[in-house]
C-alpha cells in the first residue's frame, strides 16, 4: 500500500513512495516563492490539490500519511492531533535518552483536518524532524547497513540532529544533539550567512564566499567555542576536540552593546547566559544573530561586516568553513568508532549540502561510502517521513551502481508540453505548439539523437549558452542534468556569461562542471567515486588549471558532475562532442532559473528565461526539438 508524506515547515511539501518509485512535490516550484511554508496563504488549496494528484499516481491505495513535526503556527492546514502532540506531550519532546526511539513516529487522529477529506479509512502518523531526514538518507541510499547522520540548523526543541543505524529494513535512533550543547554547525552558519548576505537561507552563498576568503588563527578557537562549547568537549571527548584554553581566556563576542565574556565554566560565549532560557530563545540567539564585533585572547577586536565585498567577512566565512569540516569530521569518526562496523555513513539534514565538508568526510577513511540524496535538506523532509512509516514494500528497489537517480528526478515532467483539451477541443494557450506560437517562435525538429547532439555541441562550441530540459524535475536544490543551463568550459568568460549575465548571480557564486565519468581523472583529483549528484567538492588537477579556469572555483575546487551512459546517455554524448569540437569534454552547469526564483519547471518559465534573458535557446531533447 502507498504512503504519502507532508511536511509543513519552510521547503515545504508532499511525497508519495510506493513500489513504482517516489514522486516529490516541492511547493516552492508550484507556488513560485522559495522556501515556502505551509503558512504561505496559498499553501492550503495547493496542498489539497497536491494530495490528490498523489493519490491519482500511487499504483496502490493510499492508507498511510506521514507529517513531519517541524510546522509554522500560522499554517491553517495543521491536523490539530499533531499540534496537540508537539505542544503538550513531554515525551514526544525530550532529547536522547533511551525513550527517543519512542518518539520519532507516533500515531495520532486525522479528527478535524480538512486534508484528511478522501483518504477514507488512513493511519496518520507524526514523525519527528531528524528522523525524516535520517530515513530519506538511508532508505534511498540503497544501503542494507548504514550509520546514519542528520544535520541541520535546528528541527523542534532546540534539537538540531541525530543519529540512527539502519539495519535490513530497521531504522534505530541512538544519539540526538541539542542546540544548547552543540554542534551548532547548521545554527552557526546560518547566522553568519543572514548577517553577510541577508538571509538564513544563503549558507550556499556564505560557502562559496569562504573559497575567497583566508583563515585567521585567532579567530578560529573562538569560532569553534561558538560551534561547540568546551563544556561538551570535556564531556565527550571522543567526539570532541577540546581546544586549547589559552586560545580562549580574554576572548569575547560584543551583540549591539553588550560583550559576552569567554565563560570558563560553559566554555563558551552566550551559554552561560542562555542557561535557562527556553529552546526557542537559545535557537534564536545562536541561529539569527551574529556578534558585531570579536576580541581575541590577544585583545585584537575584529568588527565584523555585513557585505561580501568586506575582507573581514570573507575571513569569517573561510575560517568558520575550517571550523566545520574539522570539528564535524572528529564528530562523525568518534560516531563511527562508538558504533563500528558501519563501513557506509548516510548523512541529511542542511549540512548535507555542505560539499567540501562531505569531502572531508570521505576522505577521512572512515567510510567506504558517503551516501547524501539530492535533496537532504528540507525539501526532502516529505518523502522521508513517509519512508519513516512505509512499510519496506512500500519502499522502492534501489538495485544497480546508481540508487541515488531514482529520487534525484522524482519531481515531474516538465508541464506545459502537452496539448489540452475540454470536451474535445484545444484549450487556447496550451501546448507547446501554442505557447511558441504566441511569442513569435518556432521550434527546430531533429531527426534523431545523433543530429541533436550535433547540433547542440555546435551552439556550444560556438559560444552559446542553451537550457537542457530533459525529463523528470531533479529533487532539492541542485540541477544535474534535466533542468540546466549548459555552456562551454572552453571558452574565456563562459562563467561570468551564464552565471552573472544570464543569471544574475554574484561574482563569488560557483558554478559546476560536467564531465564523462571514464575521463574525469584526467582533469580532477579528490573522491571522484562520489561526484554524480554533485554533493561533494573535487580539486582541479594543476595542469589542466589553466584550461578549467571557467570551471573550478576560486580556491581551485570544483562541484563536479560525472555522467554516464546508462543515467544520462545523451549528457554524456554531449560531453564528448563538445570536446571533439574544442578539445575540452568539460561542460558548465548551473541551473535554469532566474536569479532568485525556483527552479523551472513550466515551458512559460522556459520560455520567459530564453527570451528575458541572453539564453540563446531550448533544448528539449526527448522530443529532439531546439527553441527557436
Amino acid at each position: 500500500m502507498a504512503t504519502i508524506g507532508m511536511h509543513f515547515g519552510h521547503d515545504a511539501g508532499a511525497a508519495l513512495t510506493d513500489a513504482d518509485g517516489y514522486r516529490i512535490i516541492e511547493a516552492e516550484r508550484r507556488l513560485r516563492l522559495r522556501h515556502v511554508c505551509g503558512g504561505n496563504g496559498d499553501f492550503p488549496q495547493a496542498a489539497a490539490a497536491w494530495l490528490a494528484e498523489l493519490r491519482e499516481r500511487a499504483v496502490t491505495p493510499v492508507t498511510r500519511v506521514a507529517v513531519a513535526d517541524w510546522y509554522t503556527p500560522v499554517c491553517q492546514v495543521l491536523p490539530p492531533a499533531l499540534v496537540e502532540l508537539v505542544n503538550d506531550d513531554a515525551r514526544w519532546t525530550a532529547r536522547g535518552g533511551t525513550g527517543l526511539a519512542d518518539a520519532v513516529t507516533r500515531v495520532i487522529k486525522p479528527v478535524d483536518w480538512p486534508l484528511a477529506d478522501g483518504f477514507g479509512d488512513v493511519t496518520l502518523v507524526a514523525v519527528r524532524h531528524h528522523y525524516a531526514h535520517a530515513a530519506l538518507a538511508y532508505y534511498t541510499s540503497g544501503a542494507r547497513k548504514a550509520l546514519v547522520l542528520a544535520l541541520d540548523g535546528t528541527g523542534n526543541y532546540a534539537e538540531c540532529g541525530m543519529v540512527c543505524l539502519g539495519d535490513g529494513d530497521r531504522l534505530t535512533p541512538v544519539m540526538s544533539f541539542t542546540n544548547r550543547g552543540g554542534p551548532r554547525f547548521g545554527l552557526v552558519y546560518e547566522a553568519l550567512a543572514r548577517r553577510v548576505h541577508g538571509s538564513q537561507f544563503d549558507t550556499g552563498k556564505l560557502l562559496g564566499l569562504a573559497a575567497t576568503g583566508e583563515r585567521d588563527g585567532a579567530l578560529l578557537p573562538v569560532l569553534r567555542a561558538m560551534l561547540v562549547p568546551q563544556a561538551t568537549r570535556r564531556a565527550s571527548p571522543d567526539l570532541y576536540e577540546e581546544v586549547a584554553e589559552d586560545r580562549l581566556t580574554g576572548s569575547a563576542l560584543r551583540y549591539a552593546d553588550t560583550w559576552w565574556e569567554y565563560d570558563p565554566v560553559s566554555g563558551g560565549y552566550l551559554d552561560a547566559g542562555l542557561a535557562d532560557s527556553s529552546d526557542d530563545d537559545v535557537v534564536h540567539s545562536f541561529g539569527s544573530v551574529f556578534p558585531d564585533e570579536i576580541r581575541s585572547p590577544d585583545g585584537r577586536t575584529t568588527p565584523v561586516g555585513n557585505s561580501p565585498d568586506d575582507r573581514v567577512c570573507r575571513d569569517l566565512a573561510a575560517t568558520l568553513q575550517h571550523a566545520v569540516e574539522r570539528d564535524l569530521t572528529r564528530l562523525v569518526t568518534g560516531i563511527s568508532r562508538r558504533f563500528p562496523s558501519y563501513s557506509t555513513l548516510c548523512y541529511a539534514g542542511g549540512c548535507a549540502l555542505n560539499i567540501t565538508a562531505n569531502s572531508a568526510l570521505v576522505e577521512s577513511g572512515e567510510f567506504t561510502r558517503v551516501s547524501v540524496p539530492t535533496c537532504c535538506d528540507d525539501s526532502g523532509i516529505a518523502l522521508g517521513a513517509a519512508l519513516a512509516v512505509a512499510e519496506p514494500a512500500d519502499r522502492p528497489g534501489l538495485a544497480g551502481r546508481s540508487p541515488w537517480a531514482r529520487l534525484a528526478y522524482a519531481g515531474g515532467p516538465l508541464e506545459g508540453l502537452e496539448e489540452r483539451t475540454t470536451g474535445g477541443r484545444t484549450r487556447p494557450g496550451g501546448g507547446l505548439t501554442e505557447r511558441l506560437s504566441a511569442r513569435g517562435l518556432s521550434a527546430r525538429r531533429l531527426s534523431d539523437d545523433d543530429e541533436l547532439v550535433r547540433a547542440v555541441a555546435d551552439l556550444l562550441a560556438g559560444r552559446h549558452c542553451v537550457a537542457w530540459l530533459d525529463g523528470g524535475l531533479e529533487t532539492g536544490p541542485r540541477a544535474l542534468g534535466h533542468r540546466s543551463l549548459l555552456v562551454s568550459a572552453h571558452w574565456d568568460g563562459a562563467r561570468r556569461h551564464v552565471s552573472q549575465t544570464i543569471k544574475g548571480r554574484e561574482w563569488f557564486r560557483p558554478v559546476a562542471p560536467i564531465c564523462p565519468e571514464e575521463v574525469a581523472d584526467r582533469y580532477f583529483t579528490g573522491p571522484l567515486d562520489h561526484t554524480e549528484s554533485m554533493l561533494f567538492a573535487v580539486r582541479v588537477r594543476p595542469e589542466e588549471a589553466h584550461r578549467l579556469a571557467e570551471a573550478r572555483h576560486i580556491d581551485g575546487t570544483a562541484r563536479l558532475q560525472t555522467v554516464r551512459p546508462d543515467t544520462h546517455p545523451l549528457l554524456h554524448r554531449l560531453c564528448h562532442a563538445v570536446g571533439d569540437r574544442t578539445g575540452l569534454p568539460v561542460l558548465i552547469n548551473t541551473s535554469a532559473n532566474a536569479g532568485g526564483r525556483p527552479l523551472l519547471n513550466h515551458l512559460d518559465q522556459a520560455l520567459d528565461l530564453l527570451t528575458e534573458t541572453e539564453l540563446d535557446a531550448l533544448v528539449l531533447p526527448g522530443r529532439h526539438l531546439i527553441v527557436p
